[in-house]
């Protein structure tokens, strides 16, 4: 990790600490992620131009984009404007609901096959709707060449396969209200593969490791030993496609 990149996430975890308690959590607990980000970024831009980036669901990530991407213009897509992300002056914010696609829906005039780079970060696993019909819309978004960054827990991660063994549901049960209903869907890599099989992307990278830091001991140490002993138990899938030329 470079020097700029630790500065980076330490203004990250800085700003999470004056957002509050909540928002603290989820930085510590995402950290391996952000980190894993800015050095994909950092891999990415030698060989791509990223001058246009489209952020799916504002978060921390819109943060790190703005500063690992300082020239680049960072517009985000989703339901609401999240007002603790300020976005930069002439950026664009895409209201959209990713729940009420229909599956000939395409990015909007103006913004069809404009971008460099979308960014789908743990955000599939919250939808209502199969993972193609979203990727397909995100995918107009892009650029011929562009390309779609998605990540989302390994719904076959040894923790969960364990749980199964003995008999427990490993999955989030769902809350009363739409804003409480955590992860409807976990995917495995097959079918993440499975929903970009479906229009025409290329791989790039496709990979599971462990991208989480958890709450107990016990879960991340056997985190780490997927990582080390078995790729294909480990918590995170990556995805990384092309829009072919």
């Amino acid at each position: 990790m470079t020097s700029e990149e630790r500065a980076i996430l330490a203004e990250g975890a800085a700003f999470a600490r004056q957002l509050g308690s909540d928002s603290e959590y989820y930085w510590a607990r995402h950290v391996p992620r952000f980190s894993y980000f800015l050095r994909l970024l950092r891999e990415l831009q030698p060989h791509e131009n990223l001058r246009r980036v489209l952020d799916v669901g504002m978060g921390f990530q819109t943060l790190l984009l703005e500063r690992a991407l300082p020239g680049a213009q960072i517009d985000c897509l989703g339901v609401d404007v999240d007002r603790r992300f300020p976005l930069r002056p002439g950026s664009v914010f895409h209201p959209v609901n990713l729940n009420e696609l229909e599956p000939a829906d395409r990015a909007p005039e103006g913004a069809a096959g404009t971008y460099d780079l979308v960014v789908f970060m743990e955000v599939v696993e919250h939808l209502l709707l199969p993972p193609e019909i979203t990727v397909r819309y995100l995918a107009s978004y892009l650029r011929p060449g562009g390309l779609l960054l998605l990540t989302t827990p390994n719904a076959a991660w040894v923790r969960n396969r364990l749980a199964l063994l003995f008999g427990r549901n490993p999955f989030e049960r769902l809350g009363p209200q739409r804003q409480e209903m955590g992860h409807i869907r976990e995917y495995t890599r097959a079918e993440i593969e499975g929903a970009f099989a479906s229009i025409p992307m290329e791989p790039v990278r496709v990979e599971r490791t462990g991208l989480y830091r958890f709450r107990h001991a016990k879960d991340n140490l056997l985190s780490a030993c997927a990582d080390r002993l078995a790729p294909s138990l480990s918590r995170t899938i990556v995805a990384l496609y092309r829009r072919p030329l």
